[in-house]
C-alpha cells in the first residue's frame, strides 16, 4: 500500500511540476539585415511555466515596459501559437498556407501562415503572418503587439527548429533569442 502511495505521489509531482522555460528579448535597430546600428541585449525576459507566462523588463527594458506582465491560467496546448513558437520551437509542417486552428493568449482565435522567404547562412527564414479570426476587442498587450506588428520573421535551422524570432513593432525590432536546450 505504501508503495502505491509513493508511486501516486511521484506521478502527481511530475504532473504538476514543470520546468520553466526562459527566453530573452533584445532590441535592435537596423538599416538593413546586414547593417545594424545598435542592439540592446536581454532587455526583457519571457518566462513560460505550466500555465503561466511572465514578461519582465530588465535595465533599459523598464523604459519600454514599466512593469512585469503576468498571464495566468493560459491554455498552452499545441494549438497555442506561442506554445508552438516558444516551447516546441518548430515550424509547423504546413508552410505557405493559412492555418486557422491557432490561438493566442486568452484563447484569442487567429490564423497564421509561415511563408518561406529565403536561406541565409544555412538558416531558413520565414515571414509569419497572423490574422485575428473574429473581431472581438483585444485587451492583452502581448496579443496587441502580435496582431499590430509590422512583420514577424522566424529563423530556423535545416530541421525547422526555431533559433530566433524577430518582431518589428513601431519601427523597432524586438528579437527573441530561442535557447534550444532540449
Amino acid at each position: 500500500m505504501i508503495k502505491h502511495l509513493q508511486i501516486v505521489a511521484l506521478l502527481l509531482t511530475a504532473l504538476y511540476s514543470t520546468e520553466t522555460i526562459t527566453h530573452t528579448v533584445s532590441l535592435e535597430y537596423r538599416l538593413t539585415e546586414k547593417f545594424k546600428l545598435f542592439a540592446l541585449k536581454e532587455i526583457i525576459s519571457i518566462e513560460i511555466g505550466s500555465k503561466n507566462i511572465v514578461i519582465k523588463p530588465a535595465g533599459f527594458g523598464t523604459s519600454i515596459l514599466e512593469e512585469k506582465l503576468e498571464y495566468n491560467n493560459q491554455d498552452l496546448s499545441d494549438n497555442n501559437l506561442l506554445y508552438t513558437l516558444l516551447i516546441k520551437n518548430i515550424i509547423p509542417a504546413t508552410e505557405d498556407e493559412w492555418i486557422d486552428s491557432f490561438f493566442l493568449l486568452d484563447s484569442l482565435a487567429v490564423k497564421a501562415r509561415f511563408l518561406f522567404s529565403e536561406k541565409i547562412n544555412e538558416k531558413r527564414v520565414y515571414r509569419l503572418d497572423i490574422k485575428q479570426l473574429n473581431k472581438e476587442d483585444v485587451d492583452s498587450r502581448v496579443n496587441i503587439v502580435i496582431l499590430d506588428n509590422d512583420v514577424i520573421t522566424v529563423w530556423t535551422d535545416e530541421s525547422k527548429k526555431i533559433t530566433k524570432i524577430s518582431l518589428m513593432y513601431k519601427n523597432v525590432s524586438y528579437v527573441i533569442n530561442i535557447k534550444n536546450e532540449k
